[in-house]
């Protein structure tokens, strides 16, 4: 079935002087095929070229209302392959994620041009629809969280990640952006530990990584949970928790993404945690996010900040053997 989201396919347009570009969603959907015709359909597919448009799926009575024609999955690769036979088409902008239709246009002697780039730096900029379901899965995900957090002593990390799951079923929703990650004492410093067995004690740090989907778009909140009293933990966390606010206070349009790590970083070493920094794991101060948990193009480092990114800050202290301390929200510019 077709969502409510609006067709993108005009911003295909600056490549379509160079040939026409090929979307599909076969087996499993596609993000950038979503982005650019808002179907959800299992077996669909559209052809965009500088003349027409011509989508394959079931889609609704009288075709989709962004195509010239609508051809039905079973006529697709008889139609598909004499269109591009009779029009003669050399060149064929694709996604790279489809490897048999890459073999395919090989051994026809078209030559496929590798777009996943050019689609991911279109994503990297948000508008107002996708801005509000980000927004939205971000709240439902820190309501799930906040119905478990009181509940987690005794109970194991996979326990805990089955209450967050039936949480966010209860709103209609599931922990899909990515695994999530419950990590408890040590296995806070392993960054993408998936639960275990361990049972959760009232003095242990915990680490909560989650992330639901609304509409297709994801969530990514962490927060770390501490009730003991142990002087280095407590230090640790609250040196993160001011490192977040301080990369946060910075990110505006026009500043450098750089300058938000270095002033995590900058609260880090004043507390004494340089050797243990996000920095020195290898980890970034954050990511775009969107359609996928880590959207868009490029290191957030590396770009200057512009109205319409959407992306996290995560600082985090990571101490092997010890624990791990990790806050993360989102940022929609």
């Amino acid at each position: 079935m077709a969502s409510q989201t609006p067709s993108r396919l005009s911003r295909l347009t600056p490549l379509l002087s160079k040939h026409p570009v090929f979307l599909s969603s076969f087996y499993h959907e596609n993000p950038n095929t979503y982005y650019f015709t808002g179907v959800q359909e299992d077996w669909f597919a559209v052809l965009v070229t500088q003349d027409e448009t011509v989508a394959y799926g079931i889609g609704p009575e009288g075709g989709y209302d962004f195509a010239d024609r609508t051809i039905v999955p079973r006529d697709m690769r008889k139609h598909f392959w004499h269109y591009l036979e009779k029009h003669k088409i050399r060149k064929l902008g694709v996604d790279e994620s489809d490897g048999l239709l890459l073999n395919r246009l090989l051994q026809k002697k078209i030559k496929p041009v590798g777009l996943h780039e050019e689609f991911l730096k279109i994503r990297t900029f948000k508008d107002a629809h996708e801005k509000a379901c980000i927004a939205k899965a971000q709240h439902l995900t820190k309501a799930c969280f906040n119905a478990v957090r009181p509940h987690m002593v005794g109970k194991s990390e996979n326990h805990v990640a089955g209450l967050l799951e039936l949480q966010a079923r209860m709103r209609n929703v599931r922990f899909e952006a990515f695994p999530p990650i419950i990590a408890s004492a040590a296995n806070g410093a392993i960054p993408h530990h998936r639960p275990g067995s361990r049972k959760i004690k009232k003095s242990d740090p915990v680490v909560v990584d989650i992330g639901v989907k609304y509409e297709h778009y994801c969530a990514d909140f962490t927060h770390t949970v501490y009730e003991g009293r142990n002087a280095q933990t407590k230090d640790a966390v609250d040196a993160v928790k001011e490192a977040y606010k301080a990369a946060r206070k910075r990110a505006k349009p026009g500043v450098k993404g750089h300058v938000l790590n270095d002033a995590s970083l900058d609260v880090i070493k004043e507390y004494g945690f340089e050797k243990h920094s996000h920095r020195q794991l290898g980890l970034r101060i954050g990511h775009h996010v969107g359609l996928d948990v880590h959207d868009g193009t490029g290191g957030l480092e590396e770009q200057t900040l512009k109205k319409g990114m959407v992306f996290t800050i995560e600082p985090g202290i990571y101490i092997p053997g010890k624990f791990g301390v990790r806050f993360e929200d989102i940022v929609l510019l």
